[in-house]
């Protein structure tokens, strides 16, 4: 029983990327299936969470939007860490 829940997931995931927009051809060769076996994974995962497993275009917008903020804040950070790290240095 397991084995059958690890492999669901596997199926979900794969689903998840395919709704998010990465080639179903690319990953019927990523994962050695069918492309037609994605498919209705996808259809299946679809019917099971419903509409809310596609992101809207807007959606995908301030997602885009906040991870474009998060990278500004994480070059902020590790510039800073390097200035702290060359006055430690220096003292």
């Amino acid at each position: 029983m397991k084995s059958n829940k690890l492999y669901d997931e596997q199926r979900i995931k794969v689903a998840q990327e395919a709704i998010n927009g990465t080639k179903i051809s690319f990953l019927a060769r990523k994962y050695s299936v069918s492309p037609s076996t994605i498919a209705n994974w996808v259809k299946f995962y679809k019917e099971r969470f419903g509409e809310q497993a596609t992101p809207s275009v807007s959606e995908r917008i301030e997602d885009a939007k906040r991870v474009q903020e998060l990278e500004d804040k994480m070059d902020t950070a590790i510039k800073l860490l390097g200035e702290k790290d060359l006055e430690i240095e220096l003292l």
